[in-house]
């Protein structure tokens, strides 16, 4: 269970799911993964944590590149428990104060309990040293709490569940697996859990207009 690294300095730190078959009532044949990624700058961020049950999988990793203690930056992008149950245990261990959409800082407290949560505006940049963080908020994409997280001259949108897949692989890059297979889950997740919110979609899109994106790194 070693962190991948997806660029310098920054790595995949999730957890893979081999046993999920069923999400939100649909079949997801192929099992799923929770995508966390920690960026190792001055102030050592991670994005996104997991689901609970998984969270011994990301902190495993993690320790294979930094001590979770000192982590100093936790940004959650979407606050349902496949993405973010695991915050409470998180920042209990690291201490780390929880950046969140203002929705996200509503809805964190009332589905974990009690955390230490501040609200980013939409558009606003955070420096965590050599690197900068944009967020942007995607409402309804597909909670009202939804936002990407941008980082700044690496082109890397952590996108959320923007363009999300039910997919359990030990592989991390899209050119590593079927690719018949990998769209046929984005095309499934998409028809079921971000169609109705199509107007959305596209405002989200709009809003990524003139960002150099090289890499998208889903949840």
């Amino acid at each position: 269970m070693q962190a991948k690294e997806i660029a310098e300095g920054i790595y995949w730190v999730g957890a893979i799911d081999w046993n999920g078959r069923n999400f939100h009532g649909y079949a997801t044949p192929r099992g799923t993964s929770y995508n966390s990624y920690l960026i190792v700058d001055e102030e050592i961020t991670l994005i996104d944590g997991v689901k609970s049950a998984f969270l011994s999988q990301t902190l495993t990793r993690i320790r294979s590149v930094v001590d979770p203690k000192d982590i100093s930056v936790i940004v959650s992008d979407h606050s349902e428990p496949d993405h973010s149950s695991s915050l409470p245990l998180l920042q209990g261990i690291t201490g780390a104060q929880i950046r969140a959409s203002k929705k996200g800082v509503e809805h964190l407290p009332l589905n974990f309990g009690p955390l230490d949560v501040v609200a980013v505006e939409d558009g606003e940049k955070l420096s965590i040293g050599e690197r900068t963080l944009t967020f942007i908020e995607t409402p309804m994409l597909h909670w009202p709490d939804s936002m990407f997280t941008y980082l700044e001259g690496d082109g890397i949108l952590f996108s959320m569940d923007g363009f999300g897949q039910h997919f359990a692989s030990s592989k991390r890059f899209d050119d590593e697996v079927d690719e018949g297979d990998l769209m046929a889950e984005a095309a499934t997740y998409y028809a079921n859990i971000l169609l109705p919110f199509g107007g959305q979609y596209q405002k989200a899109r709009e809003k990524l207009q003139g960002r150099e994106i090289k890499m998208l790194a889903t949840a």
